[in-house]
């Protein structure tokens, strides 16, 4: 498992720390986060060798959770982030707890083991209902039992809404999928993931939620994140001259590369 970030961590201070985990279909990476001294005491990547067979998933998961000794120790607060397009915001006044399920399945396809969670964001009066597999819950949940679960569609949501703009997008690209956030001051007026296995369809989905809601590239601002090269950025700086790079405020990473992928797990996702 490449190690990205490797300081030195004096075990019996875990307490103190911060566990960010961000997962998807393909892996999972994990944070120590020391917030008081602003530094990423540790992060690491692991691929899963075959991310369409849930066993091998669960298998992986119960392996690295039994042999990384970082995972054994008490947190502060101990997150998951799923990153996965399997998720709906749902208004408050359109959603209560039985119906979770049926309106996920109305939209998404839904596997057996998949777990169903729901978040509130009431800053904006919506719920956020997503699925995210057993494969990834039971093992993290046996490893840290505290472990609170979100959609990737949560801390997108609660990143982009102080971000600076009358008009802002956040651009997210990660594993195939793009998530567009779209915010006109303190109103949300898009959130969705839109499958882009290249990135030019990523820009086309860009530009056909621009001619949506009638915005002009040149008034926008566009907050970029995820797995976007210096390529892809110089694509989009040709059509946008807004453009800011999605970044934790306190917390650096030590390349841009991996400020843009790894942005959402340094992101501390609100509890209320």
């Amino acid at each position: 498992m490449p190690s990205i970030i490797n300081k030195r961590i004096d075990h019996t201070e875990t307490s103190r720390y911060r566990l960010s985990i961000q997962a998807c279909l393909s892996g999972f990476s994990f944070a120590i986060l020391d917030e008081a001294a602003a530094l990423c005491r540790r992060l690491h990547c692991h691929t899963f060798s075959n991310p369409h067979d849930q066993d091998d998933v669960y298998t992986e998961m119960v392996m690295w959770c039994q042999r990384h000794l970082d995972l054994k120790y008490h947190y502060a607060s101990a997150q998951c982030v799923y990153c996965s397009p399997s998720f709906s915001l749902v208004p408050e006044s359109l959603f209560s707890p039985d119906k979770a399920a049926a309106i996920l399945r109305s939209i998404h396809t839904i596997n057996d083991l998949d777990e169903i969670h729901y978040h509130p964001l009431p800053q904006l009066g919506a719920i956020c209902v997503f699925a995210i597999p057993n494969s990834i819950t039971a093992p993290l949940l046996k490893s840290q039992p505290a472990t609170q679960f979100y959609s990737i569609a949560v801390p997108l949501v609660q990143m982009a809404t102080p971000l600076v703009g009358h008009t802002r997008i956040l651009f997210f690209y990660q594993e195939q999928t793009l998530y567009l956030t779209l915010m006109r001051d303190q109103q949300l007026l898009l959130c969705n993931a839109f499958s882009a296995p290249e990135f030019n369809t990523a820009l086309y989905f860009l530009f056909f939620v621009l001619h949506q809601w009638q915005l002009n590239p040149d008034s926008i601002r566009l907050y970029i994140s995820g797995q976007i090269t210096k390529q892809h950025r110089q694509i989009l700086f040709n059509y946008f001259p807004l453009i800011s790079v999605l970044s934790h405020e306190v917390i650096s990473l030590p390349s841009l590369e991996e400020t843009l992928q790894f942005s959402t797990i340094l992101y501390p996702v609100c509890e209320s």
